[in-house]
């Protein structure tokens, strides 16, 4: 068959990913503020990769001998025998429209994603097919033909969970005939996303939405599989940036180090960006990813206000280990981008500029501030769905208020967003931190370039 995996966007003056937040979505509307807008230009014409879920059924779908394109635009031109469309919360209301506009033209569409998993009502509406789940599973040895289509249920979620290990690798070669997905964060060249494993244990559940297609049952997938990955994209795609996108990359320990023992002894020089969580670091595991070319770590700190987190049965590391594991890591030469939550249920202006406060005082590379928002699919959107004031799920950027916050207004919520960005990024001492590390990057660049070799960083 010939389908197009079609990955559309509204046209905004700010970056959209489909793949963070859970496979919902975010849009880096950091406010309207000087250092905000800056911050949205830079972020924009840095970061662009597709979700990683698209990629992985690109793949599959490759695997079962059938033609596959991607692209972001609609095109009559050529007549496709399917139509998958990545959903997201993000993007949804343009995602309907151009659900229309296939429905208008007797076109198959299949739907995919966590958000299309746990709202599939809009989507069936306008005429398409649901995937619920994980869908690389359904189209992993896809025979189908044409014909078959017409008689798919309209909605699939009863099909096997398989080993990580038994897919095929993920169809980036597809992708970068459309477009080169970037990190420019984390080098020059090519970039694309990974993971190591699926699924989260984490009693977060209650209002993160990676579980809502992944589980919360842990998934790894064999290290020894992961690097033979890794290297063919680096040598068929000249890839060498990779971004793990595991809900906590480093959750199982074992697994973990042994995925670096495979990297060191690859002979391969990567550079990685994960997300984890502060807890499952220590100085043992830091050392091990320096080693592994890990260059960016995100980590959420949320809030400095332990009563505010507590309301929102929300858990971390105590603020002077989040301190002292920062501090190390970006000692070690691991950037973290730490990322912090504005207008959580108990939130004052007071709390807030606290933790703005706090953020300076861990001083790390990069920080990140966003707006607390109930996601419909989570436990916790049942408490707050009769006080959403958003108009569309387009205004859950992860950046806007979207409900009825008992302290703030959603005025409030921007002028602290605002004040949040501009605190952090021209408080001299981050500026001071940030400049002595990017001189440290210029050195060892300039010694690996000219002597042919890593150097031993108080390792």
């Amino acid at each position: 068959m010939n389908i197009l995996i079609l990955d559309v966007y509204p046209k905004t003056p700010y970056r959209i990913s489909k793949d963070q937040n859970g496979a919902y979505g975010t849009a880096n509307d950091y406010g309207n503020g000087l250092i905000s807008r800056l911050l949205k230009y830079i972020v924009k014409n840095s970061i662009d990769f597709p979700p990683l879920y698209s990629v992985h059924v690109c793949g599959e779908l490759i695997g079962s001998g059938h033609n596959v394109v991607y692209s972001k635009e609609l095109d009559f031109k050529n007549d496709y025998d399917l139509y998958i469309l990545p959903s997201s919360i993000v993007c949804h209301e343009t995602e309907i429209e151009y659900l229309k506009k296939l429905k208008n033209n007797n076109k198959i569409a299949i739907v995919i994603g966590p958000f299309a998993t746990s709202n599939p009502k809009k989507y069936l509406e306008n005429g398409a097919i649901v995937i619920k789940g994980e869908p690389e599973m359904f189209f992993h040895k896809f025979n189908k033909t044409p014909s078959d289509l017409q008689n798919l249920p309209k909605i699939i979620d009863n099909f096997p969970i398989y080993n990580l290990d038994d897919l095929e690798y993920p169809g980036w070669e597809v992708i970068f005939k459309n477009y080169i997905p970037k990190m420019k964060f984390l080098g020059p060249g090519p970039t694309i996303s990974i993971n190591a494993s699926r699924g989260c244990p984490y009693s977060c559940f209650y209002y993160c939405v990676y579980p809502l297609q992944q589980g919360r049952k842990l998934r790894l997938k064999s290290p020894k599989r992961l690097v033979n990955e890794m290297i063919y994209f680096n040598k068929t795609l000249n890839v060498k940036n990779f971004i793990f996108r595991d809900p906590v990359f480093s959750i199982d320990r074992k697994h973990t180090l042994e995925i670096c023992d495979q990297i060191i002894n690859s002979g391969y020089k990567f550079n990685i960006c994960i997300e984890t969580h502060l807890k499952n670091i220590d100085n043992e595991m830091v050392i091990n990813l320096k080693k592994i070319g890990v260059k960016l770590i995100y980590v959420g700190i949320e809030s400095a206000d332990e009563d505010v987190k507590k309301d929102a049965n929300r858990t971390s590391e105590t603020n002077e280990n989040q301190i002292e594991k920062v501090k190390y890591l970006e000692k070690k030469g691991i950037k973290v981008k730490s990322m912090y939550i504005i207008g959580m249920p108990a939130e004052t202006e007071e709390t807030f500029k606290n933790t703005v406060e706090y953020a300076k005082k861990i001083k790390s590379s990069y920080a990140q501030f966003s707006v607390f928002t109930p996601y419909p699919g989570t436990p916790v959107y049942n408490e707050y769905k009769d006080k959403i004031i958003a108009e569309k799920y387009e205004e859950f950027t992860q950046w806007q208020l979207v409900f009825e916050h008992q302290n703030l207004s959603k005025e409030k919520i921007l002028d602290l967003l605002n004040y949040s960005y501009k605190e952090y990024y021209t408080n001299p001492k981050w500026a001071v931190h940030f400049l002595s590390n990017k001189i440290k990057d210029l050195y060892e660049n300039f010694s690996n370039r000219i002597f042919g070799f890593h150097r031993n960083i108080d390792l």
